[in-house]
């Protein structure tokens, strides 16, 4: 193989791995304005991660908590078990998922409605924080 011959070749394999970045990229932007249009990816969970981290979260916090969030996540924000809110809640054992389920998705799964479902789990963990006695 003479050099000219192999510097086509590079410059052939260049191009085609410049197409396959360009697609990938189209496509990477495509999944993500759908992730958007879903609320799967959000400023508002952004907002409430770092509020979270530099801020102790209680009983008064409790409105905060909304569907996109998983049982796993309000658990360990609000400093509550989740085996607490498995069982204030009333969720079987074998609920495939919990506690990395979203809110939202489990009221779907319980025919219920997202909001309300969410409601209860502000008052769960109101419940949970509110030192007993008051």
């Amino acid at each position: 193989m003479t050099p000219r011959r192999s510097n086509w070749y590079a410059q052939i394999a260049v191009a085609v791995l410049i197409v396959v970045l360009v697609v990938l990229c189209g496509f990477l932007v495509r999944q993500y304005r759908i992730a958007v249009r879903q609320g799967i990816v959000s400023s508002e969970r952004i907002r409430f991660a770092e509020f979270a981290s530099h801020h102790p979260l209680g009983a008064a916090d409790a409105g905060l908590i909304e569907p996109w969030m998983t049982f796993d996540y309000v658990s360990v924000s609000f400093k509550v078990p989740a085996l607490y809110l498995m069982t204030a809640l009333g969720i079987s054992s074998s609920t495939a998922g919990y506690p990395n389920l979203t809110l939202g998705r489990y009221a779907r799964t319980i025919a219920t409605s997202s909001d309300g479902f969410t409601q209860a789990v502000r008052g769960a963990v109101e419940s949970y924080l509110v030192p007993k006695g008051r």
